[in-house]
């Protein structure tokens, strides 16, 4: 049987301070464990204090990730940036990808952290998995 998979791509302003390695750490793995458990793939990345991610899973585990997610205090105006319907998965493998966004040109920089659209950002971020990251998960 096959899974109705969706695609969701959000970014919000991140409430904790950059720097505080052990709280933003502490995300990623909670993220990777329920992700991990709901069979969700997919992309975080944290340019310019923004959280910047695309998840992919079956319509009712992103459903619940999203309840979760806005219900989160660490973080503030979210905005969903595309929500869709896919055949296939683009992070295939990955539970958490958490590329490091440093090495970005300034366009797609400025495309996932002020003005892409869910396909842009995806696309960056698919293209920032492809090099090195700080973390594979």
């Amino acid at each position: 049987m096959r899974e109705n998979l969706k695609r969701l791509v959000c970014r919000s302003e991140s409430l904790i301070d950059h720097d505080d390695v052990v709280a933003l750490d502490a995300i990623f793995r909670t993220s990777l464990a329920h992700n991990k458990r709901d069979r969700i793939t997919g992309a975080l990345a944290l340019p310019d204090g923004k959280f910047v991610q695309v998840i992919e899973g079956s319509e009712a585990h992103l459903d619940a990730l999203m309840v979760r997610i806005r219900a989160d205090r660490r973080h503030e105006k979210l905005a969903v940036l595309g929500e869709w319907a896919v055949t296939a998965r683009l992070f295939e493998g990955w539970a958490m990808a958490r590329p490091d966004p440093t090495p970005l040109s300034q366009q797609a920089f400025n495309i996932v952290t002020e003005d892409g659209s869910g396909v842009q950002v995806t696309g960056v971020l698919l293209g920032m998995t492809a090099g090195p990251v700080e973390t594979w998960f």
